[in-house]
């Protein structure tokens, strides 16, 4: 026999007493596999059913929504709060800044208030179905009502330091 006929008859030629100790390893490996294959498959199937309880679009009643306890209302926003946070970001500071380049020295830190009112009267007025229902907005829509938006930051700042001035006179 060749070289390629005796490896292939040498592979295939086992002796006896190595089945004998391979088939009870076999079992307790299949065993094995299988008794930690089942409950993982169990686990597996458990989350998909809590996935499945929690939302269905398509009942009219809802699992989900029958044993979940009721969600505590969000809290109201107020549009100071809004407000707030909007004028003290980095990107409103710079654009105050820059409205207000122009502004004399000593007039600039009143300038970039009145600038940030108008940006944020402006935005009010672009976005205002986001702000429906919060508290103080009627309040805000006020004060944005007299707001020129004819005029700029700068001219107005000019315009209430001139204002300040007449009174004082």
């Amino acid at each position: 026999p060749s070289v390629r006929d005796r490896s292939s008859t040498e592979d295939s030629e086992c002796p006896p007493h190595t089945h004998s100790k391979m088939a009870p390893r076999l079992f307790v490996v299949a065993v094995l596999a299988l008794g930690l294959a089942a409950p993982a498959a169990e686990g597996s199937a458990l989350r998909h059913q809590r996935r499945a309880d929690k939302f269905w679009p398509f009942s009219g009643t809802s699992a989900f929504a029958a044993s979940s306890p009721a969600a505590p209302a969000a809290p109201r926003r107020s549009i100071q709060e809004v407000k707030d946070s909007v004028t003290l970001s980095k990107a409103f500071g710079m654009k105050t800044q820059a409205l207000c380049q122009t502004a004399p020295e000593d007039q600039v830190p009143r300038c970039r208030q009145l600038a940030g009112h108008r940006l944020f009267c402006a935005l009010l007025r672009r976005h205002l179905d986001r702000y429906e229902g919060m508290e103080g907005l009627g309040a805000e829509q006020e004060k944005c009502s007299r707001v020129d938006i004819m005029e700029n930051a700068v001219e107005a700042t000019k315009d209430e330091k001139l204002e300040e001035e007449a009174k004082e006179a």
